[in-house]
């Protein structure tokens, strides 16, 4: 059993790694359905758009079968950091209609010890990212506003996290960095992964409109 840290009840706990409930964005695919609606709104403004790289292999391996199970939008970045860049190993941990989370590991059949990262997602949480405790408001991408907390350590190292919400969805990205890891280099690191995933080309292979 893989255990990672996770949200629950505005807490943090250990725990075995859960599905991420998920509901469609209506932002996040803009480029396949035109909606009149408000655009999603923060206290930040736009970041600066940049070119959109290729998902790495593994993510783009269990991509058929994310997308034959759900019909939430899955939004994976394109820009890891090594080493997790060079992770081999793409596990889904959960798909079904509303609902996906996508674990990336080094190696299989270690447990934590392979661990690389997560992507998931939750429509309709019942907790706000800015609820969280030892949290950093960060700007992403789109104007969208980031809720960051590094590399925590209290007995064992919970992962990286960073928070974002599209309408009615949160996503969550989580990054398994050393805790030797400067915070400035884990939050450099971790914006440019979501902002890859915002910006980047979407699962269905259109590219998502500026």
């Amino acid at each position: 059993m893989n255990l990672l840290w996770f949200e629950t009840d505005n807490k943090i706990r250990l725990a075995s790694i859960l599905a991420i409930p998920c509901a469609a964005s209506a932002v996040c695919w803009r480029a396949q359905v035109q909606v009149e609606a408000a655009p999603t709104r923060s206290v930040v403004g736009a970041r600066p758009t940049r070119p959109a790289k290729s998902l790495p292999e593994p993510l783009t391996s269990v991509l058929p079968e994310i997308k034959a199970k759900t019909h939430v939008p899955v939004i994976l970045p394109s820009d890891l950091p090594q080493p997790i860049s060079g992770a081999k190993h793409a596990v889904i941990e959960k798909a079904s209609d509303k609902e996906y989370a996508i674990i990336l590991f080094y190696k299989l059949g270690i447990g934590d010890a392979g661990f690389a990262a997560l992507f998931g997602a939750q429509g309709d949480p019942d907790y706000e990212p800015q609820d969280l405790g030892n949290i950093r408001k960060v700007e992403l991408a789109h104007g969208l506003l980031g809720y960051l907390r590094p590399v925590s350590c209290v007995g064992s190292c919970a992962p990286a996290n960073i928070w974002w919400k599209d309408g009615r969805v949160l996503y969550q990205i989580q990054l398994g960095f050393p805790s030797t890891l400067r915070e400035s280099d884990q939050k450099k690191a971790i914006i440019a992964a979501a902002d890859s995933a915002i910006l980047g080309v979407c699962a269905e292979g259109l590219p998502r409109s500026a």
